[in-house]
């Protein structure tokens, strides 16, 4: 079983990337899309993985977190629910939107991923309501993408005092929105009216 991998990305494509480990040999692992603009100016990169065989082939399946390949285990679990599929669900949406829209029932949000019915996304609740949660890691994230959307706004040359309080007002605004490249865009709307 290979838990995780650690090194020199080789090549890197919205959904895959390769990484060549100090041995030399260079592993494909399959990511989430949402995980590319994050990685592709990496160098180095450890991924938390998840190793499927199928008759034909070897699948190695990477995530940033603990977390998130722990939910990819848990959606995998779910008849219907392959590695494909799973790694939608995580790259379409946050960590607590997904607990969110289990725990809620909303099968509408579940099943807009393609490669998801209706029936696939009641069979997704039925069996992981209640078995998803969330840690304090979440608030560690929102701390990180606090500070990335200051840092983004700074380095278009907008001034540190009032783009925190933007950021900060923002975030309070709307907590639904975990997305930096959403929140991103509604900033600099806001900010350029200024």
């Amino acid at each position: 079983m290979i838990s995780a991998i650690k090194g020199r990305v080789f090549t890197i494509t919205p959904g895959q990337v390769e990484v060549e480990t100090g041995s030399g040999v260079i592993h494909q692992v399959l990511i989430p899309v949402s995980h590319y603009p994050k990685l592709k100016n990496e160098k180095e990169i450890l991924l938390y993985t998840v190793l499927r065989v199928k008759e034909d082939q070897m699948i190695l399946y990477g995530f940033l977190t603990i977390k998130e390949k722990a939910f990819f285990e848990k959606f995998t679990s779910v008849s219907g629910v392959g590695g494909k599929t799973a790694l939608s669900l995580i790259s379409a949406f946050s960590a607590s939107e997904l607990v969110e829209a289990i725990n809620n029932g909303d099968t509408g949000k579940i099943s807009s991923i393609p490669g998801i019915g209706k029936k696939t996304a009641q069979r997704i609740i039925l069996e992981l309501t209640g078995k998803l949660e969330l840690e304090e890691e979440q608030v560690g994230e929102t701390v990180q993408l606090r500070d990335d959307l200051i840092s983004g706004l700074v380095n278009l040359g907008y001034p540190v005092k009032s783009v925190t309080e933007y950021v900060n007002k923002t975030l309070k605004e709307h907590p639904d929105i975990t997305s930096f490249e959403e929140l991103f865009k509604l900033l600099l709307k806001k900010i350029s009216k200024l």
